[in-house]
């Protein structure tokens, strides 16, 4: 067989990065071979947020918390994206465990949610707040977590902040 190439499904050229990093091992599915749960997970996830978030309130398929819309700031070419978590604030809850689901948004609600009101961004920086915060005014007490990407082909691809 040839070489595997890293390369995002009907976006030519477009950079992708697989999940788990470049490091990580693609399951291949075969005759005779079973879905893992998690593949499964992954392709109910995406069937779920195919679309933006209908309703006020959303439950994030990785973490289970409940979220909601809160605004959009547009700085073009950078938007921001917001949404208020109000259990993001309990003990345990780390940044690993939303950092899936701000991927997720950042592709399946934001990007959508820009470009149906006529935006065109090449950054998006999803914001997850405990309560909604003014925006660059510190407020402790609340937590945040921020998640940055580039956007390529209609592809949000995460960047290291």
């Amino acid at each position: 067989m040839g070489a595997s190439r890293n390369i995002a499904p009907g976006a030519p050229g477009a950079k992708a990065v697989p999940t788990g990093g470049a490091a990580g091992v693609t399951a291949r599915w075969c005759r005779g071979c079973r879905p893992r749960v998690s593949q499964l997970g992954i392709a109910l996830v995406a069937g779920l947020l195919a679309a933006p978030l209908a309703a006020a309130q959303q439950i994030l398929p990785t973490s289970g918390l409940e979220i909601e819309h809160h605004d959009i700031i547009a700085q073009p070419p950078v938007w921001r994206v917001r949404y208020i978590a109000p259990h993001l604030a309990q003990d345990g809850v780390l940044y690993a465990d939303v950092a899936g689901d701000m991927e997720l948004l950042c592709t399946q609600d934001a990007l959508a949610r820009i470009v149906q009101d006529g935006g065109e961004p090449s950054q998006i920086v999803i914001t997850l707040m405990s309560a909604p915060v003014v925006f660059g005014e510190m407020t402790p007490g609340v937590t945040q977590f921020f998640e940055s990407y580039s956007v390529e082909s209609d592809l949000c691809i995460w960047e290291a902040f």
